[in-house]
């Protein structure tokens, strides 16, 4: 939990070469994690960090993420997961 709040705050200080490179990485990492806290706090990272990718990052490895997440089992993860995803349509509509 410590390192995904510290991922959601260093990745707009770091930039999206880092981002993708380090933090992105440990992000979808521990979404496969069992506990469902992490998994939705893993989506609310997700979200936080899409604006500072490049599109195909987030279409290559953010979304597919989201959409997995988006079938766990736990309604969290769901909710803010399905969440996340409708923050990326949103965003790519728009622009």
């Amino acid at each position: 939990m410590t390192i995904l709040r510290a991922i959601s705050l260093l990745a707009p200080v770091v930039g999206p070469e880092v981002t993708c490179s380090k933090l992105l990485p440990a992000v979808v990492a521990a979404s496969k994690d069992r506990v469902p806290n992490i998994k939705f706090n893993v989506a609310k990272v997700l979200e936080s960090i899409f604006p500072i990718v490049d599109q195909s990052v987030v279409e290559k490895t953010i979304r597919p993420c989201l959409v997995e997440l988006s079938e766990d089992p736990d309604v969290d993860v769901r909710y803010f997961s399905s969440q996340a995803l409708q923050a990326i349509d949103h965003v790519m509509m728009s622009s």
